[in-house]
């Protein structure tokens, strides 16, 4: 019967910081050597643990969002779990973790036979028992935060103005432009939308003040649509008109006096 390098030390092969080589020298003996060395199902496992322990490390400055706790309770709802399930959450499963004195609720995994004659499994550490649990409330915390940010976004922009763009007599376009505002940051973007032929040319977007034919470059319009940040600086009151323009990549900083649409942004 073959038996296998137990999980204990695949955990504590994958936590080591050096080189694969340098911790088999000293983790494991010469017949738990041989046995990884051809053993495809202990080295896939080996693999899979070291790239978790990698996103771990990598993941230390990710802010982790804690969900309500109905957020797990329709999780349980959805998968048909007992109505039990919500008392063993992630996030409960998570404080566990990150307090070594708490004993987890979960059953301890079966352990498979050492790789050796004589069972020579190291004794189980503290590291190496916890692992699984800490990488468990790792994915489950970053899950939970992509869940908040789709859940619960931040506090939407306002639209404090907005343009109909019109074509030059020259283009068969057509776009839209909406001035917002974050409601805490006070950031304001300009979100334009452009219909119109596509060519080998670059799309500028200006704001232009309508009494001196003034112009500021927003950048550059990559596409049919962009969001692009105004700087506090430029008084959309004065600078009220949206232009589009076609640039040639002449490397000119200036308007090229090719206006595909233009409109004037106007309280919503």
């Amino acid at each position: 019967m073959t038996v296998h390098l137990d999980d204990d030390t695949l955990a504590l092969l994958a936590l080591g910081d050096g080189p694969l080589d340098s911790a088999l020298d000293t983790e494991l003996d010469a017949a738990q050597r041989d046995h990884l060395a051809s053993c495809a199902e202990c080295s896939a496992e080996l693999a899979d643990l070291r790239r978790t322990v990698s996103l771990a490390r990598s993941s230390r400055d990710v802010e982790l969002l804690t969900p309500p706790r109905q957020v797990w309770e329709n999780i349980s709802a959805e998968l048909g779990l007992s109505a039990a399930a919500p008392s063993t959450s992630p996030t409960s499963t998570s404080a566990s973790a990150s307090n070594p004195d708490v004993a987890p609720s979960a059953p301890a995994a079966t352990r498979r036979a050492s790789a050796s004659v004589t069972d020579r499994r190291r004794p189980s550490t503290r590291v190496a028992r916890w692992w699984p649990y800490a990488a468990a409330a790792l994915v489950v915390g970053i899950l939970a935060g992509v869940a908040g940010a789709v859940l619960w976004p931040g506090p939407s922009a306002d639209v404090i103005a907005e343009a109909a763009l019109d074509p030059f007599p020259t283009w068969d376009a057509s776009g839209t432009a909406q001035l917002e505002k974050a409601g805490q940051s006070g950031t304001r973007d300009l979100v334009v939308d452009l219909d119109a032929p596509t060519g080998s040319a670059l799309r500028e977007v200006w704001l232009m003040d309508p009494a001196t034919n003034g112009l500021v470059s927003l950048g550059q319009l990559s596409g049919s649509s962009g969001r692009f940040t105004v700087p506090n600086s430029i008084d959309v009151e004065q600078f009220s008109v949206v232009d589009i323009s076609e640039e040639p990549a002449d490397g000119n900083p200036a308007h090229s006096g090719d206006s595909i649409v233009r409109g004037q942004l106007r309280q919503p």
